[in-house]
């Protein structure tokens, strides 16, 4: 099975008032340059973690069976997260965050 991930990027009131525009704005744009053909983004209303956005997780092939989740990831990481966990499979710890049930 080739390598292959799903994210899921809230998009909901709280996180766009956190920079979720923005996120998403420049992860389009680096999965367009990067040629990540194999990695879909699913634009979703709530994940349940308001207050830790933007928040996203991250499902796929090399990804634990629960996902990684991330939070507080604005545009300037965008990159960051691109080049090191879509491309190169090295979760960013700093922005990993625990789900909890709201």
């Amino acid at each position: 099975m080739p390598d292959y991930r799903h994210i899921f990027l809230c998009t909901g009131k709280t996180c766009s008032g956190q920079g979720a525009e923005e996120s998403l704005q420049a992860l389009r744009g680096q999965l367009q340059e990067k040629n990540l053909k194999n990695t879909r983004l699913t634009l979703v209303r709530c994940l349940g973690q308001c207050g830790n956005g933007p928040n996203m997780v991250i499902y796929g092939s090399q990804e634990p069976t629960e996902g990684t989740w991330y939070g507080g990831l604005v545009e300037d990481e965008i990159d960051l997260l691109v080049s090191q966990h879509l491309r190169q499979g090295k979760i960013l710890s700093h922005r990993i965050i625990t789900p909890v049930d709201v």
